[in-house]
């Protein structure tokens, strides 16, 4: 993979053209749009600001040409290759001024909360407008002899009021993995492969996140559900899934369990979707006020205090 990732970032074209090529592929696989955004952090945090611009900006030239070539629709292409690359070199912006990694991931939660917000601005009804597109795609690709309608229509309704927020949440996520690949590939690259296990086994998001989730929580349930609070409570909660992500994974490493503790937890967090992922976000809360990795290290290094490294 280093040899790999070494002849990607041998220069700005070659990077740009990884980019491209991941993000067209990501057409047919949508999460390689991930490795596409995190060549670019990686690009970024490397060679510095304006360097990531310039991949950012050959790789939108290189969509709108290919756009033109295949789609017959170049600007849709390149538009889209905009709204992709753009956002998440801002990011990169914002990892490598701070140094820090959780910097980053909280402020694409907050850029997750903003695209929540745009779409109660721009759009009347959030959950009128997703709730006719999924009905179209619903129409378009389910068999009502598999699926009958009386359960689509209730998924339906499930699905579209809580869209908004699902949304944003998954383009929060989305862009939190993309800053983490381009972070391990930076500390790859630089010769130090361990680095980026350690700085995320510490992760931990800062107070203000814990004391924001039950104000949104609490507003949320105070009004019509779903509100705006629970859209945007939705998106926090993917800070929270990634620090019970980072908690396990320093618990078994301080703990000096075995890898195959984690390969299990991914798995039952795979296929207990989506109730596994609530489970986790839940536990990263309560690490956050907890903090079960300096338990554990107050148990294996004789130091003693519960609240330690709170």
């Amino acid at each position: 993979m280093k040899g790999l990732l070494v002849a990607v970032m041998r220069g700005r074209t070659q990077a740009s053209m990884a980019v491209v090529v991941m993000a067209l592929l990501a057409l047919l696989l949508s999460p390689l749009s991930i490795l596409s955004n995190g060549l670019v952090v990686l690009a970024t945090l490397r060679n510095g600001p304006r360097e990531g611009l310039l991949v950012v900006g050959i790789s939108v030239l290189a969509m709108v040409l290919l756009g033109g070539l295949l789609f017959a629709q170049p600007l849709v292409l390149g538009v889209l290759g905009l709204m992709l690359w753009l956002p998440v070199w801002g990011l990169a912006l914002v990892l490598g001024r701070s140094g820090s990694l959780i910097r980053a991931l909280e402020a694409a939660a907050l850029g997750g909360m903003a695209l929540v917000l745009v779409q109660y601005l721009l759009l009347s009804d959030p959950a009128a407008f997703w709730g006719g597109l999924l009905q179209d795609y619903m129409a378009a690709n389910w068999d009502s002899e598999v699926v009958p309608e009386d359960q689509q229509r209730a998924l339906l309704e499930a699905m579209a009021g809580w869209m908004p927020g699902g949304i944003g949440g998954v383009w929060a996520l989305s862009a939190s993995l993309a800053l983490m690949f381009g972070r391990w590939g930076q500390a790859l690259l630089a010769g130090h492969e361990s680095a980026f296990g350690r700085e995320f086994r510490a992760l931990r998001v800062t107070r203000i996140w814990l004391w924001g989730v039950p104000v949104l929580l609490l507003a949320g349930l105070a009004g019509d559900q779903p509100n705006l609070a629970g859209q945007l409570q939705v998106v926090a909660l993917t800070l929270f899934l990634l620090q019970g992500l980072a908690a396990a994974h320093g618990v078994v490493a301080l703990a000096g369990g075995k890898r195959s503790w984690l390969f299990g937890l991914y798995f039952l967090l795979i296929v207990g979707l989506p109730h596994s992922l609530t489970a986790v976000a839940i536990a990263g809360y309560a690490d956050g006020w907890l903090d079960f990795r300096a338990r554990v290290r107050g148990d294996t290094d004789g130091s003693s205090g519960p609240g330690k490294g709170q």
